[in-house]
């Protein structure tokens, strides 16, 4: 069985299944919002969840956003201490592919010698595993996703979540046979061009890029079904758990989540306002994130890669 240490780094790139990669630039201007609630503000950046070292610094105003937050908010806590056994709830069943997909996954695994290793596990999870090889092979990492460079500064800042790891995995866990095994092949077959098209609008904030990538990806992998389980209905929920956590907490959140949540129809900032936000872009209009209230400008973050 393989060690728990493995386990989390293979579920660190989990959201890698309907979000790609982003590549470093010298200059990026990530996606950035300040939503304000019922009194209560939360930064919140639009994230990628692997990575390379020189991704970083970041820009000085997500840094300052980040050290005047009260709590860190992410999706999930991928580093819960459960993730190993829900992972062998969820991930280790493996079923029977078709021949074309299985005449793929062969094709891959064999030069790998990794066939047996796949094999043991359910599709979706291949999937995942494919995912990460693949962004292993272009020095990307989990340990340099944005996620995990901020746990690394946390300090004694809360973690808070919008959802849970082990509520992730069921959800994946829950696609039929077909779908999954979609999975498995868009894993295999996701164009490098498609990559470096998220990178640069990753880069600039596109959100436009962004929506039509991921929206082709998951239409692929599952039609408008995926779509809507993927995305929107987690993004209508996690608006409404912000909401609660906006609520509960006396000083400003700062919150991550992949870009795509961000991004097209029914994303997460929109179902904000439908509730009564108000949302501003911190790259368009001045946001309120010094000590003194007054707006900073797009310089760099001092993330240290850890």
């Amino acid at each position: 069985m393989a060690s728990t240490s493995r386990w989390k780094k293979l579920l660190g790139a989990l959201a890698l299944v309907f979000s790609n990669v982003a590549i470093a630039a010298p200059s990026i201007t990530p996606l950035f919002f300040q939503v304000d609630y019922q009194g209560k503000t939360a930064w919140v950046l639009g994230s990628f969840h692997v990575g390379k070292a020189d991704f970083y610094p970041l820009p000085t105003q997500i840094d300052q956003a980040f050290k005047h937050a009260s709590a860190l908010v992410l999706e999930a806590d991928v580093q819960d201490p459960h993730m190993s056994l829900w992972v062998q709830q969820y991930g280790m069943h493996p079923l029977k592919a078709d021949i074309e997909t299985q005449k793929m996954l062969d094709d891959y695994c064999q030069p790998l010698a990794i066939c047996q290793q796949l094999a043991q596990f359910s599709p979706w999870l291949q999937s995942v595993q494919i995912s990460m090889l693949r962004l292993a092979s272009m020095g990307l990492s989990p340990q340099f996703g944005v996620e995990q460079q901020l746990l690394n500064l946390k300090g004694n800042k809360p973690l808070l979540q919008l959802e849970t790891a082990k509520g992730q995995l069921q959800m994946l866990a829950a696609f039929d046979e077909t779908t999954q095994w979609a999975m498995v092949r868009d894993s295999i077959q996701a164009p490098a061009t498609d990559i470096q098209a998220l990178v640069t609008a990753w880069q600039r904030g596109d959100r436009h890029t962004i929506a039509k990538l991921t929206q082709e990806q998951l239409q692929a992998q599952g039609g408008e079904v995926m779509l809507d389980k993927m995305l929107w209905q987690r993004n209508r929920q996690m608006a409404q758990r912000l909401q609660q956590l906006l609520q509960q907490q006396p000083k400003p959140l700062f919150v991550a989540v992949g870009s795509a949540h961000l991004a097209g129809a029914h994303n997460l900032l929109d179902y904000l306002q439908q509730a009564g936000a108000q949302v501003r872009n911190c790259w368009q209009t001045s946001c309120d994130i010094s000590a003194d209230g007054s707006a900073l400008l797009p310089e760099k973050m001092n993330i240290t890669p850890q």
